[in-house]
């Protein structure tokens, strides 16, 4: 059975998929919604968060004692409009978002993790060194002709291991499809603005088609 849900945007916190659930057992998504001047306060726990800013701009206040990262977190106003900023913030770390005067919108991605890396704020386009997260992020865009630009220089988005992706047109009525190969064969799968998409360890997911001019991010763990 193939796992996806709809992502109704809401504000503040929505948790929309964590291990146990849709073939995942690593992964964990939400996105955060703030209004202007809207404030949000977390911990990392046992995880690795990455903070990936989908629309918007906010203050960004990282940690405490000597792991601390300081910043503006946003460059875009939505995800059509230039790359991501991202946050990379280690386990046992609180974090708090105040949103700015447009508000903001942010993909929060955990993954288990004990490692001793650096809390770090990125700008648009800056990346880290695969040996220093245990999450793997990238954006694709594509358009009604299925023509793809990738971060990751491919069609096929997801092999070896599991990942969550998220789905969004730039006209709300847009859909695409996929096919999903699996140990068990292969399936096809339509998805729609805001589906967020489960693709468990050992299966694959290849975009065959677009209606509509498409957005895709994609987050897998990198343990």
């Amino acid at each position: 059975m193939l796992a996806s849900k709809n992502y109704t945007p809401t504000n503040g916190y929505t948790e929309i998929v964590k291990p146990g659930e849709m073939g995942l057992t690593k992964l964990h998504f939400g996105i955060l919604n703030l209004t202007p001047k809207a404030t949000f306060f977390d911990h990392s726990d046992d995880t690795e968060v990455a903070l990936i800013a989908l629309g918007g701009d906010c203050t960004l206040l990282v940690g405490h004692n000597g792991n601390k990262a300081n910043g503006v977190l946003g460059e875009r106003s939505d995800v059509f409009q230039g790359e991501a900023c991202i946050a990379y913030i280690p386990h046992h770390t609180t974090y708090e978002v105040l949103a700015n005067e447009t508000g903001v919108e942010i993909a929060v991605c955990k993954v288990p993790s004990h490692a001793e890396s650096a809390a770090v704020i990125l700008e648009a386009g800056e990346t880290l060194n695969q040996d220093e997260t245990h999450l793997r992020i990238h954006e694709n865009a594509f358009s009604d002709d299925s023509d793809i630009t990738t971060t990751s220089g491919a069609h096929t988005m997801s092999t070896g291991e599991e990942a969550i992706y998220l789905h969004r047109f730039r006209n709300a009525d847009g859909v695409a499809v996929f096919n999903v190969t699996r140990t068990t064969g292969t399936a096809r799968a339509k998805l729609y603005h805001n589906d967020v998409f489960a693709v468990p360890e050992q299966d694959s997911i290849e975009l065959l088609m677009s209606e509509g001019v498409g957005y895709q991010l994609w987050i897998q763990p990198h343990l």
